[in-house]
């Protein structure tokens, strides 16, 4: 039986729906678990990178197999689907660059530590930049939102210049009011919203990369007394930030060259499918590689394991300890 291009696209999202659902709602338990008075920005960013990731594939994943199966959608879920595949993507890239930046600047103080500490707190600043983030982010996208709907009338006048119009960049258009609207704001102001950030996200990397070298030279200069916990979160969280960075740069501009040259490119029946994966490819493997980040989501995922190895210490009750140290005769010292 020969597998068609929508029935490809149809596996591969719910491939991808799949394992994202594990990652995600793994990483939000363990972050909602490890939260008790106080909110760490880093518990903050995680849990709103796995709500952006939660979202995209529920919406845009889904929309794709419900295209697929061949279901009719109205213009308000097309409205849903675009604005829901622009702005997971844009904040994806902005937590992406955010949660760099913050684990940046810890790396900087541990490979160049204050002579004294920092009298000023920074925790609700992070808070309100996250909040900020989110508006920002909803604010940018509302044109999106209000122009989008399902294109009928190009589709109908162009039928065979997509082959598959399952697409949801194909069936779900954004018809601007005005020509002027469609290429500064469409083209370019929303291209530079999510250009920008990745390529100081690019730039970050570097930095946390020349930073980690200053480290293990300072290391392999005696110089370094020794590690606690903390710093070996920060040093193993700078790492897991070089990989994000390379995944969502990649996997960003890939999809951003396909989606450019998609009528030259529509013949081929694997293009759905493989739209799909660098769609949403970050949302699905980022969540695992955030689960280390932090030592603390690292003890809440151990703790969601059965409990099969109690500690023989705690076992033993205290009658039993009482006797045996009353019957152990006292060994008089050879030199009293």
């Amino acid at each position: 039986m020969e597998l068609t291009a929508g029935t490809v696209e149809m596996i591969v999202c719910a491939i991808l729906i799949f394992v994202s659902i594990i990652g995600n709602a793994v990483l939000i338990c363990c972050t909602w678990r490890c939260v008790r008075r106080r909110l760490p920005t880093s518990f903050v960013l995680i849990f709103s990178l796995a709500v952006v990731h939660l979202a995209r594939n529920f919406v845009v994943n889904v929309m794709n197999i419900a295209l697929d199966a061949e279901v009719v959608l109205e213009s308000p879920s097309c409205k849903v689907g675009r604005f829901t595949a622009a702005l997971t993507t844009t904040l994806a890239v902005w937590f992406t660059l955010y949660l760099s930046i913050f684990y940046c600047a810890k790396l900087y103080r541990v490979v160049h530590p204050l002579s004294t500490d920092p009298k000023k707190k920074w925790r609700r600043h992070h808070l309100f930049t996250v909040l900020f983030l989110w508006i920002a982010g909803i604010a940018i996208y509302c044109p999106v939102l209000v122009f989008g709907e399902k294109d009928t009338h190009v589709m109908a006048e162009n039928g065979t210049q997509y082959q598959y119009s399952s697409l949801l960049y194909t069936e779900c258009l954004v018809n601007y009011s005005s020509q002027q609207l469609a290429l500064f704001y469409g083209k370019i102001f929303l291209v530079i919203v999510d250009l920008l950030p990745l390529a100081g996200l690019v730039l970050v990397s570097f930095r946390v990369a020349f930073l980690l070298w200053e480290h293990k030279k300072a290391t392999y200069g005696d110089i370094w007394i020794g590690s606690d916990a903390t710093e070996d979160e920060i040093i193993r969280a700078s790492k897991v930030v070089i990989v994000m960075m390379f995944l969502a740069t990649s996997l960003w501009i890939s999809h951003f060259i396909l989606v450019h040259f998609l009528q030259d490119l529509s013949s081929y029946y694997f293009m759905p499918a493989v739209l799909a994966v660098l769609c949403s490819g970050y949302s699905a493997i980022s969540p695992y590689l955030l689960l280390l980040i932090n030592y603390k989501l690292k003890v809440q995922l151990r703790s969601l394991k059965p409990f099969c190895c109690p500690d023989v210490k705690k076992s033993i009750p205290t009658d039993v300890k009482k006797s045996v140290s009353e019957s152990a005769p006292a060994v008089a010292s050879p030199y009293a």
